[in-house]
């Protein structure tokens, strides 16, 4: 619909997305060290205007690129509220609130990462693609009005020191941008390209530079200083990790409602947001269980519900009754809920008030990047292991063989039950070492 409204190719038209996460993810550390200088209140509500602003110049597009110029934009304003979000709340909310509060903030950022291919499906079946940006305009309105009304700047807790690292700034822009385009264009054009190879390389060799140029500066725009905690980090892979997961079932989904079981748009829209909804119920209760019980042990009943919700999908076929699959969804909105409010409270509580903006974007970051792999990921499983159930390359679903898919699919969701049960055992095994020191 869109390349053809645009008058372009489809590849041209995948840039709409790539662009979009590849400067999110590039500007989100430096927002949050900005937001940590200068005030995380005041760069969320310029980021809040600067999103509503190129929401409506995306939906106003004529052409291609200005639609990516637009996308960009709208990047850099999803940047400056995402890095900035979770120290906000940490500032704002005292101690017995705050697990409630990341809560609601993370189950609405979680919602809106997987219920937005669901919305966006059912309304392109009725409106043009505009309707998609539209929609965030007189949303964006009503968030300026209640933020200016109801977080005043003069709450801004600010921790301003000499100096930027410009230096620091670059390797990260370049290192992940290099990165993200490698991993990116790797399921169009396949991990053996030279260019892919090349890319990826490069990204990763720039990111271990700017790891050990950041260790020796004393206001280092990534905050090496907060991986040597080892709570932090742990409890950083563990979201990155479910991310990854997550974004399995994001990407397969649709090919087996839709290609595979031959359900119309409409219903696997409806279908698709089984896992947000229940996720947007429980998250809430899980941050008040947070505040007032250990919220690792609920980090690691939430990862365990994930790992047997996987089961469902490894099952579900082309015969049985769809609502196997529904069981998984409902299974992985539960765990997800439970999972992420009290890992977000763990993260936060780990770190010092003036690093707060740092650690809520390496927050950010990290599942932004789980997102990225996972999606990669999935694709290259799937279509990888199909290869080899076919014997020859297979590079997209094939409507002649839908038990070819299925097969697929059953390696793809197995390797990623595997992956949850994993890291389930792994943490559990570090908590326990930790705690017998």
């Amino acid at each position: 619909m869109l390349s053809k409204a645009l008058k372009t190719n489809m590849s041209l038209i995948n840039w709409v997305v790539t662009m979009y996460l590849i400067v999110m993810s590039s500007t989100l550390m430096i927002f949050g060290k900005l937001g940590d200088k200068y005030g995380k209140i005041k760069f969320f509500k310029w980021g809040t205007m600067i999103f509503l602003i190129s929401s409506a110049l995306c939906a106003l597009s004529t052409s291609w690129l200005f639609l990516i110029i637009s996308r960009s934009l709208q990047a850099i304003g999803a940047a400056m509220t995402m890095a900035t979000s979770n120290g906000i709340i940490v500032e704002v909310f005292p101690d017995d609130q705050r697990g409630q509060a990341l809560g609601w903030m993370g189950s609405f950022v979680s919602l809106g990462g997987i219920i937005g291919p669901s919305i966006g499906g059912i309304l392109l079946n009725f409106f043009p693609w505009h309707i998609i940006f539209w929609l965030n305009v007189p949303i964006g309105i009503i968030a300026t009005i209640i933020l200016f009304k109801y977080l005043p700047s003069s709450l801004d807790k600010t921790f301003v020191n000499e100096g930027f690292d410009l230096i620091g700034s670059l390797l990260l822009l370049v290192g992940f941008t290099s990165m993200f385009v490698g991993i990116l264009m790797s399921q169009q054009l396949g991990w053996s390209d030279w260019r892919i190879l090349c890319l990826t390389i490069v990204g990763l060799i720039l990111l271990i530079m700017l790891y050990r140029y950041e260790s020796k500066q004393s206001e280092p725009i990534l905050p090496v200083k907060l991986f040597k905690n080892k709570w932090f980090t742990m409890e950083l892979l563990a979201c990155f990790m479910v991310f990854i997961v997550d974004f399995f079932f994001d990407v397969l989904a649709p090919f087996y409602l839709q290609n595979a079981r031959g359900f119309s748009p409409l219903f696997s829209g409806f279908f698709l947001l089984i896992f947000p909804v229940v996720q947007l119920f429980i998250a809430p209760l899980s941050g008040g269980l947070a505040d007032r019980h250990d919220p690792f042990k609920i980090t690691l009943i939430g990862l365990a519900i994930i790992s047997f919700g996987q089961i469902f999908y490894v099952v579900s076929g082309l015969h049985n009754t769809v609502l196997i699959f529904a069981i998984g969804a409902a299974l992985a909105g539960l765990g997800n809920g439970l999972f992420h409010s009290p890992n977000n409270v763990l993260v936060m509580d780990n770190v010092a008030e003036k690093d707060y903006g740092s650690a809520g974007s390496v927050y950010s970051l990290a599942r932004t990047v789980g997102m990225v792999v996972g999606s990669a990921m999935s694709t290259t499983l799937l279509f990888g292991s199909m290869s080899i159930i076919n014997g020859s390359r297979v590079k997209s679903y094939l409507p002649s063989k839908p038990q070819l898919f299925i097969d697929g699919m059953h390696v793809t969701f197995g390797l990623s039950c595997i992956i949850s049960v994993i890291l389930l055992v792994g943490i559990y095994l570090w908590h326990k070492r930790a705690t017998a020191k």
